[in-house]
């Protein structure tokens, strides 16, 4: 199902728009999902950045740790 997103421009820019035989609906679509897997993937490497910062200055040796976990388990 879909939603409808409206947006006002100004009468000149509407004019301008008028002149070019572009499906605008189309191009304005592809480009907010561009701008979202942009954004998405910001948040993902700000969440990454955070947890370096947990994890900067520890002694982290995953295959020892693992290791570890499993005799303890």
């Amino acid at each position: 199902m879909s939603e409808t997103i409206t947006i006002r421009v100004p009468k000149n820019l509407k004019g301008e728009i008028a002149k070019f035989d572009i499906n605008w609906s189309k191009y304005l679509r592809e480009m907010i999902i561009m701008k979202l897997k942009e954004l998405k993937r910001k948040r993902v490497a700000e969440h990454m950045d955070e947890i370096r910062a947990k994890t900067a200055g520890k002694d982290i040796n995953m295959a020892r740790d693992i290791s570890e976990w499993r005799r303890k388990h």
